[in-house]
């Protein structure tokens, strides 16, 4: 590979969640040096400027991705995913779930994939349910809905609440109903980019996994550095860190091909998305575990 002073930056959208630190961090803080220029925004921003070309890399949902894997490459190696429950995608309701069949039920947050991993759900149990978009956030929410899909940081404060709430975690159904892992995210770099200069994709994967290499050296300092933006304590932090995992192996892939499979009957995704997923995870791109 180059010597990473001869390539030029890439310019990374940067998502402030939680689930993102352990991978980000060190190389947000310079602890690992980089060439990499950060750019912090909201996803659906972040989306946008990544597909016009304003930026190189970032960290993609995996709705994003299937939808535009013509365009975009996956970083080797790294997501974010869950293999059991994760408190932060969650159906959180006033009512038992049962209750909820054929009702609508309140979306604070207009994200691509945790809508349809609903609808993938909601459909194997014959629930029906119906999602509204609201600008309105939690606690608000379930006063004008029955129950809410809150996903992220949201969704963490809801699991936390005093109040006697049921919640429906869909990372965890997902894992009983199917045996595999659910990939909420993906790092991807622009493919134009790629093709131009494969020793991008590289760099940029040495970078990421320094980081979460010392991540998970040094969670303490990590939490404690979440703690002064984030209202959580340090043990409900370390419990979210240890459930999530960052691997994207054989078989977080194949549980990305399924969600795509599942995807495809819902119409949410064109036929041939899964096969084209899994041509991708075969030739090139995952690191076997």
């Amino acid at each position: 590979m180059k010597n990473s002073g001869e390539l030029p930056a890439l310019r990374i959208g940067d998502i402030q969640y939680l689930n993102s630190w352990p991978v980000t961090y060190a190389l947000r803080k310079g602890i690992v040096p980089s060439t990499l220029q950060f750019v912090p925004g909201v996803p659906s921003d972040l989306n946008r400027r990544l597909l016009v070309g304003e930026l190189d890399a970032s960290a993609v949902s995996s709705m994003m991705y299937l939808r535009h894997m013509d365009e975009l490459t996956p970083v080797p190696g790294l997501c974010i995913r869950s293999d059991r429950g994760v408190h932060s995608v969650l159906v959180v309701s006033r009512e038992p779930l049962a209750t909820l069949k054929g009702r609508t039920i309140g979306l604070s947050n207009q994200g691509a994939t945790t809508p349809v991993l609903l609808k993938i759900l909601s459909q194997a149990r014959q629930l029906k349910i119906n999602l509204e978009p609201t600008p309105l956030r939690f606690p608000e929410i379930l006063q004008e809905y029955p129950a809410a899909l809150l996903i992220g940081d949201e969704a963490l404060e809801a699991s936390q609440s005093s109040d006697h709430f049921q919640w429906w975690d869909l990372g965890e159904a997902w894992n009983q109903w199917t045996g595999h892992p659910f990939v909420y995210a993906v790092w991807v770099v622009r493919r134009s980019l790629v093709e131009r200069n494969p020793e991008l994709l590289e760099q940029l994967k040495e970078n990421l996994e320094a980081s979460y290499q010392w991540g998970r050296a040094h969670q303490k300092e990590l939490i404690g550095a979440m703690r002064k933006i984030f209202p959580f304590e340090s043990n409900f932090l370390k419990l979210y860190l240890d459930a999530l995992s960052y691997r994207l192996d054989s078989k977080a892939w194949v549980g990305l091909v399924r969600f795509a499979k599942e995807a495809e009957l819902l119409e949410e995704l064109p036929i041939g998305t899964a096969k084209k997923l899994a041509r991708i995870g075969k030739d090139e791109l995952v690191e076997v575990a």
